[in-house]
């Protein structure tokens, strides 16, 4: 009896390795053209971003102009190495009337994961302060995981992020400048 326990936690053992071991071995990686990328890449990523947070049991906040500048050698990660933060031209909620003072990338480079069909960012903070008047003075937020949808994730042309954390959210899009546009993409 004691055996026969035996051979079924091992078969069951191996039974787990037959299906773990092939998904490691293919892990996502950037490709060009559908080919492993071997070399330096950068992807120029203008868009805009839209946060907001609770302001007296309000969602209120702000969509912004942003521009990304995302890097990679292939394999399965790259780094979001530039993050500018342009003008907030329209606001929203309890924040209505507020403005910008000043806002940060803040922790650059930050590492980017590929996942099977979409891209994950670690560690992406921005800080923003706002002038006199405004009822939030400061927002400094880390996203340990914030998530990026790509729309073909073998052709890359435009990419959409989103998190969020206890009482505040951020999401927007990107999309991929020139002649990269479609021809970068994981696999």
């Amino acid at each position: 009896m004691k055996n026969q326990q035996r051979l079924a936690i091992l078969a069951a053992v191996f039974a787990c390795f037959a299906f773990v071991l092939p998904a490691m071995a293919s892990a996502a990686v950037w490709k060009h053209k559908g080919v492993n990328l071997t070399k330096f890449v950068e992807l120029s990523l203008p868009g805009g971003e839209v946060f907001e947070t609770e302001v007296s049991g309000e969602w209120s906040g702000m969509s912004c102009e942003v521009r990304a500048v995302m890097t990679t050698e292939g394999g399965s990660t790259a780094k979001i190495t530039k993050y500018e933060l342009k003008a907030c031209p329209k606001a929203f909620g309890k924040m209505s009337s507020c403005q910008v003072n000043t806002q940060e990338a803040k922790g650059l480079p930050w590492t980017v994961h590929v996942k099977t069909t979409d891209l994950q960012i670690t560690n992406m903070r921005v800080r923003r302060t706002f002038k006199a008047g405004c009822p939030v003075t400061e927002l400094d937020k880390t996203f340990t995981a914030m998530t990026v949808t790509l729309n073909t994730p073998s052709a890359i042309s435009e990419m959409e992020f989103s998190g969020a954390l206890l009482n505040y959210k951020a999401f927007g899009s990107w999309k991929v400048e020139g002649l990269n546009a479609g021809t970068y993409g994981i696999g």
